[in-house]
């Protein structure tokens, strides 16, 4: 007979939650967010220092996430991004 502490959290219950996470940014009409972005988010910025987590910290950062700081995370990451590009990668931009 299996007890409370014999669930183990996998990798396949992370993706749901961000999968469910993702849809819940749809639904508040905010489309543009991807899995992928949330994923990145957590593990490089809110989970960066952790060794371990407990399932139930996990559960509640994914689903307590607001859009605020995933902006700023993806606005940050955007500008680092374009810290290494040149003047000719904006030429689109730049009108002449």
């Amino acid at each position: 007979m299996k007890t409370g502490n014999d669930f183990k959290f996998n990798k396949r219950d992370l993706n749901f939650l961000i999968k469910l996470k993702a849809r819940d940014f749809r639904q508040h009409d905010i489309h543009n967010i991807t899995e992928q972005q949330i994923k990145d988010y957590l593990f490089d910025c809110k989970w960066k220092q952790r060794d371990s987590i407990p399932m139930c910290e996990i559960v509640d950062d994914i689903m307590n996430l607001n859009f605020s700081e995933l902006f700023d995370y993806l606005s940050l990451q955007v500008v680092k991004e374009a810290s290494h590009l040149s003047i000719n990668d904006f030429s689109d931009f730049i009108s002449k």
